[in-house]
């Protein structure tokens, strides 16, 4: 099997498995800044923070306009606020800068609005395409940690590729219009099913088509 072919088979099985994801639509800026507090920290833990944020300012143009030391107190619960709170006083002014007020909508329609978003200092390929395909319906995949994982357990992915090579081949591979529900699926698979250590193989619904299940786990994760 192919690794394009490979790659449709693993969405139509997580489909069936998991069925379709409820996807809602966003304001990029929020996902953007969402996205940013989800580094290196869990769902619950990024909502909090966000949610302290907005209670703490208000708003976007508050949080541009006060202290790094302010925002840092209040995404504390997130983790890593010091690098966080920059990045997020960055993209904001980054936006003001670009667009004279806080709304990235016009980078909506905008060709080159990854490497624009990657220009920040902070953002890298995962947080601008997250902001991209669900904040602006753009058809950019992400590739995560848990993603990156069972790419290459599967084989679609090379043992040795780095994330940015890995997006790479996966936007040669990927089918049109299925990158938000399979996003979100392969996430739901890496933390539910295919974790770092012991994954349940098992109980896999993709353990048919994956390199790692079929060899065992003898295939480098």
């Amino acid at each position: 099997m192919s690794p394009a072919d490979k790659l449709r088979e693993a969405h139509q099985l997580l489909l069936k498995h998991f069925g379709r994801p409820d996807i809602r639509d966003h304001d990029p800026l929020s996902v953007l800044i969402k996205t940013i507090l989800s580094q290196n920290t869990s769902d619950l833990n990024r909502d909090r923070a966000y949610n302290a944020l907005m209670e703490r300012f208000g708003s976007f143009e508050n949080v541009l306009n006060a202290d790094l030391s302010e925002i840092e107190e209040a995404i504390k619960v997130g983790g890593l606020a010091r690098q966080k709170a920059a990045t997020i006083k960055r993209a904001l002014q980054w936006v003001m800068d670009n667009y004279g007020k806080l709304d990235l909508s016009e980078l909506c329609d905008d060709p080159d609005a990854e490497k624009k978003l990657t220009s920040i200092k902070g953002v890298g390929v995962k947080t601008a395409r997250v902001t991209l395909l669900f904040g602006c319906k753009q058809d950019r995949f992400p590739i995560d940690t848990h993603i990156f994982r069972v790419l290459k357990r599967l084989g679609i992915v090379p043992p040795n590729a780095t994330r940015e090579k890995a997006h790479g081949i996966i936007d040669e591979l990927i089918p049109p219009n299925i990158a938000d529900v399979l996003h979100l699926n392969l996430i739901r698979l890496g933390r539910e099913i295919c974790h770092p250590r012991k994954p349940d193989c098992d109980n896999c619904p993709l353990k048919s088509i994956c390199d790692y299940a079929l060899a065992g786990g003898e295939i480098r994760s």
